[in-house]
């Protein structure tokens, strides 16, 4: 029997969550979905192809990988992935850390190195699977904020340096932001290299610039977004015609130069267990970084396009097109802002635009590969620096420090880090005192003393208003859960206000700040009500909340007094003074 289900126009809600294939097999798929993502197709491909190859060489891999990186990986996304705009493939910081990863341990762009490059993808994707399986992307919450900015423009920075070389044939050595700069060989400039990557970093910044927005808008009006996008291909194109042209290869000027013409072949990389233990931590890394920058975008463009998005089919999208980048050539991947931007905005409505893309990008391979070698590196280059530099917030960072000082200097300490010594460390030295810093936050919770405010039903702390108290009672808040990090501080900090009360017959501990409790904190108030019952003090907690109520009766907590939990503090106020009265 032949099910009559209606093509979908839009997606929309939670239309992808189980995936793309769903809509396929239930005939919701249908011509107006495909030519949306198709349109989308072809952009994000024009637009796709100098990335590819100019982050492979950010990689320190042949320009190839790039390009065999965005094929079977943008399928293997489609699968599983449920955004739609999310635009999977070669990004800056991935590929800065896949270099930084594996220069010490081979010579870039050597046989060993590309074997390397595609285990580390396998490692990647391995992760990324773990993490989609166990549920496990809340990890990425350890990379903060600052963390984060000062580790993009860091990288960013160290990114842009890099390209000198490329640039203007100067020569440098890889390494940190000082060893490339005291590096620098200006004999080696080679001025024709120069000249035209400076002429293309001029007008692909001009275009970026708000008098080359507003020129294209009065030239192409609706058009013009789109043109600006897809300048960089245009301007790569130009020049690679120029060259040939000119033959400026036989001049010094350093081209992609011949490319393998067809797929990449499918094989797995070899396994050796010492390269594995020494590719673990990075690849983790790569995965963390990678996992939090995708799940952002997909999020963030789902919410535009009122579509909601899966975070663990997410992670399990990433996982499949990893692995599929270190069985085809690749090297490791994840979704960029830049790109999935362009796939949102030109209209694409499934994963399967990126499907469409890796189909268009091996024609591409298949059929212009002759014309791709005479791409000049210099272009591509300037292509590099100019995305990058939108990646650079040295204002920001500024402003978080005016904002919040620790904040501010972890940050400033994380891109400092990163370019003075190394990126991978920089970056765990960041987390590092992230977490610290956390933990000494929460180390000391906040307690505050409550009054009854005249004529109402609320509590406010009596220090910021008129309140009225009860004698001998003492109502406390809590604004904090109790666990291992503030349990001993926090019973000092308890019995210091006990101490600070004479003659005082009921602690009532206000818990409406409190959603959580370990065992820690169990055992804490275990002895605490103990230390009160001796010193002959009740002890109630009031506003107690259903889960804090459940976890209060897993550890059998005030199991001998549940009255003493089941109060809320507006009645045993009335109570205590009802009892005051008498």
């Amino acid at each position: 029997m032949r099910l009559n289900v209606k093509a979908l126009e839009k997606i929309q809600g939670n239309d992808l969550m189980q995936g793309v294939l769903t809509l396929v097999f239930t005939s919701r798929y249908g011509k107006t979905l495909l030519l949306r993502d198709f349109n989308a197709a072809i952009i994000v491909t024009l637009m796709l192809i100098p990335q590819s190859l100019a982050y492979a060489l950010v990689a320190g891999l042949p320009p190839e990988a790039g390009l065999y990186a965005s094929i079977l990986p943008l399928i293997a996304y489609a699968l599983f992935g449920t955004s739609a705009a999310l635009a999977v493939g070669p990004v800056a910081i991935v590929s800065l850390l896949t270099a930084n990863t594996l220069m010490p341990m081979a010579t870039l762009g050597s046989p060993e190195y590309v074997q390397l490059a595609l285990l580390l993808a396998m490692l990647v994707g391995f992760f990324y699977l773990i993490m989609g399986v166990f549920r496990l992307g809340f990890i990425t919450q350890l990379l903060s904020y600052p963390v984060m900015k000062g580790f993009i423009t860091a990288s960013s920075l160290l990114i842009i340096v890099g390209q000198i070389k490329p640039l203007t044939g100067i020569s440098m050595v890889r390494g940190n932001l000082f060893e490339r700069l005291h590096s620098l060989d200006f004999t080696t400039l080679h001025g024709l290299s120069a000249l035209m990557g400076g002429l293309a970093l001029v007008i692909l910044f001009w275009v970026r610039s708000q008098g080359g927005a507003a020129l294209f808008q009065t030239l192409f009006g609706a058009y013009s977004a789109t043109l600006r996008r897809l300048l960089p291909m245009l301007l790569i194109l130009i020049a690679a015609l120029v060259t040939a042209g000119f033959g400026l290869q036989d001049q010094g000027m350093a081209t992609v130069g011949k490319l393998p013409q067809g797929l990449p072949s499918l094989s797995l990389p070899s396994f050796d267990w010492s390269l594995i233990a020494q590719l673990a931590l990075p690849a983790f890394i790569i995965t963390m970084i990678g996992m939090a920058e995708s799940i952002a975008v997909a999020q963030t463009l789902g919410a535009v396009k009122r579509q909601r998005v899966n975070p663990n089919r997410e992670l399990l999208g990433l996982g499949a097109a990893n692995i599929a980048a270190g069985f085809s050539g690749g090297f490791p991947v994840t979704g960029g802002m830049a790109r999935s931007v362009v796939n949102a905005d030109a209209g694409a409505e499934t994963p399967l635009a990126g499907a469409m893309t890796a189909v268009l990008l091996s024609l591409g391979i298949l059929f212009l590969t002759p014309w791709l070698s005479y791409i000049p590196i210099p272009v591509l280059a300037a292509t590099i620096i100019v995305a990058v530099s939108q990646l650079l917030e040295f204002p920001s960072m500024l402003k978080l420090l005016g904002m919040n000082r620790i904040d501010g200097l972890i940050s400033w300490l994380t891109a400092a880090l990163v370019l003075f010594w190394e990126v991978e460390a920089g970056l765990l030295v960041g987390v590092a005192a992230s977490i610290v810093w956390l933990l000494a936050n929460h180390r000391q919770p906040y307690l505050a003393e409550l009054g009854l405010i005249p004529d109402t039903e609320r509590f406010k702390n009596i220090n910021h208003a008129q309140t009225q108290t009860l004698e001998h009672c003492l109502f406390v808040r809590i604004d904090e859960s109790i666990t291992f990090i503030n349990a001993s501080v926090l019973e000092q900090s308890l019995l210091a206000k006990v101490a600070d009360h004479k003659g005082l017959s009921n602690l009532i501990i206000v818990a409406s700040g409190i959603h959580n409790i370990d065992a820690t904190g169990a055992h804490m108030l275990t002895r605490f009500s103990q230390e009160m019952a001796t010193a002959g003090l009740n002890l109630y907690l009031t506003d107690v909340k259903v889960p804090l109520a459940k976890q209060f009766a897993n550890f059998k907590l005030f199991a001998d007094n549940p009255d003493g939990i089941g109060y809320s503090s507006i009645d045993l106020y009335r109570k205590l003074a009802a009892e005051q009265q008498d």
